[in-house]
Order: C-alpha cells, then sequence, then structure tokens
C-alpha cells in the first residue's frame, strides 16, 4: 500500500512538472509570437510608407534659371512673338523740310548761302562783318523786311533751329575773348529760344595759299577755335557740324577751284552746302 502512494506521488511530481515546463514553453511561444506579430506590422507599415500615394506626383528635377528683370522677361517674349529682333528707332534728320521755322546768324558765309544756297523758308540774320562781339548792337533786314536787332528776332518768332556760325572774323582777338564771348553769346539765345536745338557750324577753312601768308586768318587757328567751338556744344547740348568735309582737299586746305578769293566759295556751290545741311542728323 505503501509502494503504491510512494510511486503515485513520483507521477504527481513527474505530471506537474510537465504540465510546468509545458505552460513555460507555451508562455515562451506566446511571446515570441507575440513580438513578431509586432515586427510584421513594422514591418508592413514601413512598407506602406515607403509607397508613394496614387494621388500624389513623384518630384520632378528642375534647373533653376538666374532670374531676369522684368522688362527683359517683356522683350524676350515680345522678340519671340515676333519673331524678330527689335528695331533700332530711326533717326531724325537735323532740320526740318525746306528749312521751316530755321534761323541762320552768321556772317559773309551766311550771307553767301541766303543768296545763293535756295534756303527755303529760312530767316536769315547775317552780315559780312558780323562777330560775336558786334552781334547784339547790329540791325539787319531780316528777308528784306525791315532792320531788326536779333534780340528782336528772337522775341518775335518761335524757331525749331538755329544755326550759328561764327568766328572767322574774330580772329584778330585772342583766342580767350572769342571762346569766352562765344560762349555767353550762345547762352544767351538758348535762353531766349529755349525750346529750339541749337547747331553750331564749323568756321569754312581758307585754301593753302592764304593760310601760309597770313598769321591770324589762318587755317591752324581756324582749327583752333573749331575745336573750342565743338567743345561749348557738348558743353551746352548744342549741336556741331562741320562743312570742310565737303570742301577741304587732302591737307585739310579749302579747294583752290572752290574758290576765287581764297576765302570764299563760288556761289554755284553754295546750293550744295544747303543741301548738306539738310541732310545732316
Amino acid at each position: 500500500m505503501r509502494r503504491r502512494r510512494y510511486w503515485y506521488t513520483i507521477f504527481l511530481f513527474i505530471s506537474l512538472g510537465v504540465s510546468v515546463i509545458g505552460t513555460g514553453r507555451i508562455e515562451d511561444d506566446r511571446e515570441q509570437q507575440k513580438e513578431a506579430d509586432i515586427r510584421t506590422e513594422q514591418a508592413a507599415g514601413m512598407q506602406e510608407q515607403r509607397k508613394t500615394p496614387e494621388n500624389v506626383k513623384e518630384p520632378e528635377f528642375l534647373v533653376v534659371e538666374p532670374a531676369k528683370s522684368k522688362s527683359k522677361q517683356l522683350l524676350e517674349m515680345d522678340i519671340k512673338e515676333n519673331n524678330a529682333q527689335p528695331s533700332k528707332p530711326e533717326s531724325r534728320p537735323l532740320f526740318p523740310d525746306n528749312f521751316q521755322e530755321v534761323l541762320f546768324v552768321g556772317d559773309s558765309r551766311t550771307v553767301g548761302l541766303y543768296e545763293y544756297g535756295q534756303m527755303g523758308e529760312a530767316d536769315v540774320f547775317a552780315d559780312s562783318g558780323m562777330t560775336v562781339f558786334n552781334l547784339w548792337d547790329s540791325g539787319i533786314s531780316l528777308n528784306n523786311k525791315g532792320k531788326k536787332t536779333l534780340e528782336q528776332v528772337l522775341a518775335e518768332n518761335h524757331y525749331q533751329v538755329i544755326h550759328f556760325m561764327l568766328g572767322i572774323n574774330e580772329l584778330g582777338y585772342s583766342m580767350e575773348q572769342i571762346v569766352e564771348k562765344y560762349r555767353e553769346t550762345v547762352k544767351e539765345i538758348q535762353d531766349m529760344q529755349p525750346e529750339a536745338k541749337v547747331v553750331l557750324g564749323a568756321n569754312l577753312h581758307v585754301t593753302a595759299e592764304n593760310s601760309a601768308k597770313s598769321s591770324i586768318y589762318n587755317n591752324q587757328r581756324i582749327n583752333e577755335l573749331n575745336l573750342e567751338i565743338q567743345k561749348i556744344g557738348d558743353e551746352l547740348n548744342c549741336h556741331y557740324i562741320n562743312v570742310n568735309e565737303v570742301f577741304d582737299d587732302e591737307q585739310g586746305n579749302l579747294l583752290k577751284e572752290y574758290s576765287t578769293d581764297g576765302s570764299h566759295i563760288l556761289g554755284k556751290y553754295y546750293a550744295d552746302w544747303a543741301q548738306w545741311i539738310l541732310d545732316r542728323k
């Protein structure tokens, strides 16, 4: 009887141990399964994150260009639309047709232009002995309409352009005196006719023969004065034109065949001079 109880007791202990061991294994299996499930869910979540939603596009690779100014963008658009390069503004003639509303102020060379140059509708205030020193005191019969001073002419008329050409008669003065008075005179004309374009004409050269025999009225001093006149033009915002390119020889002297006295051109060439002036731009 005791022996049976002994074996029964041993059997119970063995069964209990097996049960405990089995239960432990089951718990271990459950923990391992839970960890596996968690890893599976995490992996699935990461996989979902990696997927691109159907309604979201992949970012495109952009090429960034330097920013352009608004004006440049508009210009490029205009060029593309018209399929042509922008046109350059046309240069306009310096003088209006037929010298409408133009005043010429000058000495004997300007008198020649008036008498022989087909000056159209131009007004001409000129005299053979005119200089910047006596200009405002002189009275001229403007187009045979009675004598008037330059001040009166400028006060009574409106001009688009004023052609001013003086200097050859002044060469007996010092260059400093001539330039100072010349600049002062141009300023006064501008003050009285602020809307007019003032055109300063270079003094005409003399022939090589005339230039060689005078220490005062020679082409060296004429060139010196013309250079100063050009500077005055730049300073006072005036136009400067030089007709010597039409009548000079290769050495920069008035061509002998254009003149009889060595200082003035022949009457028949003044029309060429007038047309050259009209062609200026």
